[in-house]
C-alpha cells in the first residue's frame, strides 16, 4: 500500500537529517518544511513505500541478473512466438548455446558485435549470449542504408555481424572491404513451427552465401570446452544503442550492465502491477532503448510471458489484444489510435489489461483523456501510464501511476532518480512549477557516446557541487507533488507518428551532397494520416540556373540510398533564400510556420 499522506515534502537533508527521517515523519503524520527545490525535497518519494526507496540495486551482469530473478519459474513461458511457447528453462538453454557458439567462432570479451534485426527469439539469445561472454551487442535498425551500416561497421571495427535475412544483402554490400569476417543470418522462420517455417522460406526465397552462417549453422559449431564465464565489472559497457543525440548526428550510446539492471529493478520494484506468468505484449523493436530495456530486459526479469511481434502493424492492434488478452502492453501514442476507434472492440470486456505503457513521444492531453475514457468504458480500472526518458538514461526516468498520473504529465521520477529543471543561463535549479531545461540524475545514466568524448561532455553535465546530470534538451517543470511536465524541445528533432525520431541535420547532410544545393533546412509538417507526429520536409536554396526537376530527382535518389526508411523526406521545396534570425542563423522556426500555411 502506498503511503497515504498529505501534500508535504522532505526536509533539506543537510539541515534535517536523511530522506528516511522524512519518511518516518510522514508516517507519524508530522508536518515537514518545504525547501522549494525538487532535487532537495524529492516530493515524489511520498508515492513510494519505504522498502522501495531503500532497495539496493543489483551489481552483476545482465545475464546473471535475469538468471537469478527467473530461477523460481523456469517452467513458465518466457515468450510466445507466433503460437510457439518457449519456457524460461529453454530460454537460458538457448542463451548458453549461443554463448558457446559465439566463443567457438572467436568472439571474445570486449568484442563489439552489431545486431541488425527486429525482435526474434534468436536476437534475445544473442543479446544475452554475448553478455555471457563479456562481448558487447551493438543494436542497429535493419532499415539502415548501406552507407549507414558501413559507418557502424567501421566505427567499431566489427568482425562478426548478426543480421535478419531481409537485410542480409545490404550488410554484405556494406561489409565489403571492412574488418568483417563472418555474417550470421537469422530468419523469422528459425523459431517457427512446421509448416510455417517452410512456408516463410518458400515465400521469401532468401538465400545466404555458403561462406557465411545461418543460425542453425552457428549452433552446429558450439564448443562446450570454450570458457564463457565472464566476471562482472562495474561500469563496463554491455550494449550500444544508437540515437541522434543533441546535434542530430548518429551516436552510439554505451549502456552498462548496471544501467539496464537499475532500470529493470526500479520498474519492477516500484511500478509495474504485474506478476510472473502475466502476458506482456512487446511490440517495440530491440534497436531502441525503449524496446531493449523495457520490452525485453525488464519483461524477462519480471518473469512475464512476452508475446513477440517482430513487425508490428498498429492497424491490427485490436486483433492482437483480443487474441492474446495481455495484462500489459507498451507502445507509442499513435499505436492506440486504431484501438480506441476499433469496431472489433466495441462492447468487449478488456478488464484483463492492468497496465498500458505509452512512451517515445509526448501524448496530447485530449488524446490521453480519450484513451482513459476508452479504458473505463471497457472495464479497465486504470489510466494510461506515461513515461519520460531518453536513450542516454536507458529509456527509464519517470513513470505515472495512481495519484501521480496527472493529465498532461509524464509522471514521477523512479525511486533512485532525480528530475529537475534548471535555468538556461545561470544554471541554477528552478523551484516548483517554474519552467527550465530538464536534467536527469540517475543510476541508468549512460557511460557515454562511443568514440565521442566531446559530445559526451556536452550531455553529461557536472554541477558545481560535483553531481552529474544528463542534459535532456527539453523544457519542462516539476510541480509541488514531484510530478514532471514536459513543455517543449530545444533540440531540432522530429518525432514520427510511430515514435521514431528524425534528426534534420542528418537529412541536410545528405541533401547538401548535391553540388547544386547551396543551403538546406529540414523542418516537420503534421502527418495528415495520423492524430499526431511529424514528417520531414526539405527546404533548399539552389545555385543559379540549376534544373529544379533534375535536382529533385537526384535528391530523392540520394535520400533513398543514404537515409533509413523512416527518415525519407516527404517533399522538396526550393526557395530563393533562407530566412535568417537577427544573428544570421537559419530561422527554421519561420520555415516551420511557412510549411504549416502551405
Amino acid at each position: 500500500m502506498l503511503y497515504a499522506i498529505k501534500k508535504v515534502h522532505f526536509f533539506d537533508c543537510k539541515k534535517a537529517g536523511t530522506i528516511m527521517d522524512g519518511i518516518e515523519k510522514w508516517n507519524k503524520n508530522e508536518d515537514t518544511t518545504l525547501t522549494g527545490y525538487p532535487s532537495i525535497d524529492k516530493p515524489w518519494l511520498k508515492y513510494y513505500k519505504k522498502e522501495q526507496i531503500e532497495k539496493i540495486l543489483p551489481q552483476c551482469s545482465m545475464y546473471e541478473y535475469v538468471k537469478e530473478r527467473c530461477k523460481e519459474y523456469l517452467e513458465n513461458t518466457a515468450f510466445n512466438y507466433f503460437g510457439k511457447k518457449v519456457s524460461y528453462h529453454s530460454l537460458f538453454a538457448g542463451i548458453e548455446s549461443a554463448a558457446k557458439s559465439f566463443g567457438a567462432i572467436g568472439i571474445r570479451e570486449g568484442d563489439i558485435v552489431p545486431i541488425i534485426s527486429v525482435t526474434l527469439p534468436e536476437i534475445i539469445y544473442s543479446f544475452y549470449g554475448l553478455n555471457r561472454i563479456g562481448a558487447i551487442s551493438n543494436m542497429i535498425d535493419p532499415r539502415t542504408s548501406v552507407a549507414g551500416i558501413r559507418d557502424y561497421i567501421q566505427e567499431v571495427n566489427a568482425k562478426v555481424i548478426i543480421v535478419i535475412d531481409a537485410a542480409y544483402q545490404r550488410v554484405v554490400e556494406a561489409a565489403e572491404g571492412t574488418t568483417v569476417e563472418r555474417i550470421i543470418s537469422v530468419s523469422p522462420a528459425d523459431s517457427l513451427r512446421f509448416p510455417k517455417r517452410q512456408l516463410y522460406r518458400m515465400k521469401k526465397g532468401i538465400k545466404v552465401r555458403r561462406c557465411d552462417l545461418t543460425w542453425e549453422g552457428l549452433l552446429a559449431l558450439r564448443d562446450d570446452s570454450v570458457d564463457i564465464v565472464h566476471p562482472y565489472k562495474k561500469d563496463e559497457c554491455a550494449t550500444i544503442v544508437h540515437t541522434g543525440g543533441t546535434t542530430g548526428m548518429p551516436k552510439g550510446v554505451m549502456l552498462s550492465n548496471d544501467n539496464l539492471n537499475a532500470a529493470a529493478e526500479q520498474a519492477l520494484n516500484s511500478l509495474m502491477p504485474l506478476e510472473s506468468k502475466d502476458v506482456f505484449l512487446n511490440v517495440m523493436p530491440p534497436f531502441i532503448a525503449y524496446g531493449i530495456v523495457l520490452g525485453i530486459h525488464t519483461a524477462i526479469a519480471g518473469g512475464w510471458e512476452q508475446v513477440l511481434i517482430p513487425v508490428f502493424d498498429p492497424d491490427k492492434f485490436d486483433d492482437v489484444i483480443l487474441k492474446y488478452r495481455p495484462a500489459a502492453a507498451m507502445g507509442v501514442p499513435t499505436h492506440f489510435d486504431k484501438v480506441i476507434s476499433s469496431k472489433k472492440l466495441v462492447g468487449k470486456d478488456l478488464s484483463y489489461i492492468r497496465c498500458l505503457l505509452v512512451g517515445g513521444d509526448k501524448i496530447r492531453p485530449e488524446f490521453e483523456e480519450s484513451i482513459n475514457s476508452f479504458l473505463f468504458e471497457h472495464g479497465c480500472n486504470l489510466q494510461v501510464s506515461k513515461g519520460y526518458s531518453m536513450t542516454e538514461a536507458s529509456s527509464t526516468a519517470t513513470f505515472s501511476f495512481g495519484e501521480s498520473n496527472k493529465i498532461g504529465s509524464v509522471g514521477i521520477p523512479l525511486p533512485k532518480t532525480i528530475v529537475a529543471a534548471f535555468d538556461e543561463e545561470s544554471g541554477e535549479e528552478k523551484q516548483y512549477n517554474e519552467i527550465g531545461l530538464l536534467h536527469i540524475q540517475t543510476p541508468t545514466m549512460m557511460l557515454g557516446y562511443y568514440g565521442k568524448d566531446e559530445e559526451t561532455n556536452q550531455v553529461l553535465i557536472k554541477k558545481a557541487d560535483g553531481s552529474k546530470w544528463i542534459y535532456t534538451g527539453d523544457y519542462g517543470y516539476v510541480d509541488e507533488d514531484g510530478i514532471v511536465f514536459v513543455e517543449g524541445r530545444s533540440k531540432r528533432m522530429l518525432i514520427r507518428y510511430d515514435g521514431f525520431k528524425v534528426f534534420p541535420p542528418l537529412i541536410e547532410k545528405v541533401v547538401e551532397k548535391n553540388c547544386n544545393v547551396q543551403n538546406s533546412c529540414v523542418v516537420g509538417k503534421k502527418d495528415p494520416e495520423h492524430s499526431q507526429g511529424k514528417l520531414p520536409v526539405v527546404y533548399a536554396v539552389l545555385k543559379e540556373n540549376a534544373d529544379k526537376e533534375s535536382v529533385k530527382s537526384n535528391l530523392i535518389k540520394l535520400c533513398k540510398e543514404e537515409l533509413p526508411e523512416y527518415a525519407q523526406p516527404t517533399d522538396f521545396i526550393f526557395i530563393e533564400q533562407m530566412p535568417l534570425t537577427p544573428i544570421g542563423k537559419v530561422d527554421y522556426r519561420a520555415l516551420e510556420e511557412k510549411n504549416g500555411e502551405e
